[in-house]
């Protein structure tokens, strides 16, 4: 690893897993990075399950340790029913790192904000990005706060702005989709105290699309209803039309009765498609997590995969500022790689689902990849 000096300046744009991972591992090299959150304080964000596979990242990070303690549920396994009608199961004790985590995504990035904040980040609440160019040999950026605007300068800027890539796109890069995924998701809370006891995340295929749900802390459960924007009915987006599509499950609606849960809010639509930049760095900037590539949450990357990138981009934008210039182009082998890595394993399980051929979710599903969005 190359050494850089702690002055040169790096500026993160958005405060969730990703930008976190990497303002973290920077502060491990000795740079003092900022972070920019549009939010005050982190708020509640769909995306809970965090495999066992994240084991590494999280003891990298200082907090292997610390998710017990703040609340968050062991997840010892995944129930699917897909490509038939009885459920399959992958238990998480068969495996060499233990179980997995249900993540409060609020708490969680809580502690990730902490975490940086102690190893030295600047990190900064209610900032919104208004503008970023290039000029005299450093970034420019234009920043809007609650007393004005303000003016910062950095020698190397970070996209963490999750699937909208806003800074990556004003800098001319382009967002390639590969379907057209969302989710309506529901956060339920049971109305007797007397939540399901079940760890395992259920995954349940259904004649429109699919259904994940996973049970969360203080006797919550995440319920999400998967499906093409262009094939969402719009009564799902009221409670009652989300839970009559609900009752034509089977599995996913019998934890909701068994459990008791009752929403805590109106239905909300999520963006789900899976994308890439078609360049995920450049001169003196880059793009992590979602920014760069984002998965469709059947594939269970979102969480583990934008902390481990945060390590693999503080390291390229070290040795980067250390004046390699090789390191910028192996970043971008490795997103590259791993998203077409990706896209194979998703189009092979995709496959595995046959009930429904008529249907048109499905019929795209099985088109290939590059002919869905």
């Amino acid at each position: 690893m190359a050494s850089v000096s702690e002055s040169r300046r790096v500026v993160v744009v958005g405060g969730g897993a990703a930008g976190a991972s990497v303002a973290i591992n920077l502060a491990s090299h000795g740079l003092k990075p900022m972070v920019l959150e549009t939010l005050r304080e982190p708020e509640s964000k769909v995306g809970e399950c965090l495999p066992p596979t994240a084991a590494p990242i999280l003891q990298r990070l200082g907090l292997a340790d610390q998710l017990q303690r703040d609340g968050h549920l062991p997840s010892y396994g995944n129930r699917s029913v897909w490509g038939a009608p009885a459920p399959v199961e992958r238990d998480f004790i068969f495996g060499t790192q233990g179980h997995g985590w249900q993540l409060d995504r609020a708490r969680f990035e809580a502690r990730l904000m902490d975490r940086a904040r102690a190893e030295g980040v600047d990190w900064r609440g209610g900032v919104r990005l208004v503008e970023c160019v290039w000029r005299d040999e450093c970034w420019t950026l234009i920043v809007r706060t609650s007393s004005g605007d303000a003016t910062l300068e950095a020698d190397f800027v970070v996209d963490a702005t999750g699937r909208a890539s806003r800074l990556a796109r004003r800098l001319g890069a382009r967002q390639l989709r590969y379907d057209r995924l969302v989710g309506t998701a529901c956060l339920l809370k049971s109305r007797s105290g007397n939540g399901i006891k079940d760890s395992f995340t259920l995954v349940e295929a259904v004649r429109s699309g699919w259904w994940y749900s996973a049970r969360l802390p203080d006797e919550k459960l995440m319920a999400v209803f998967f499906t093409d924007h262009d094939l969402l009915d719009h009564e799902v987006l009221k409670a009652d039309g989300w839970f009559a599509l609900l009752r034509e499950t089977e599995h996913t609606g019998r934890r909701v009765r068994e459990g008791d849960y009752d929403p805590l809010a109106e239905p909300r639509v999520l963006a789900a498609h899976g994308s890439c930049l078609d360049v995920v760095a450049g001169e003196r900037w880059l793009a992590v997590g979602d920014a760069a590539a984002a998965y469709d949450p059947l594939s269970s990357y979102g969480i583990s995969a934008a902390l481990g990138a945060g390590v693999y981009a503080a390291s390229a934008i070290v040795d980067s500022l250390a004046g390699s210039r090789d390191a910028l182009p192996a970043y971008r082998r490795i997103i590259e790689q791993s998203f077409a890595q990706y896209l194979i394993r998703h189009e092979e399980y995709y496959a595995l689902e046959r009930r429904w051929l008529d249907e048109l979710f499905w019929k795209r599903r099985h088109e290939p990849v590059a002919q869905r969005a």
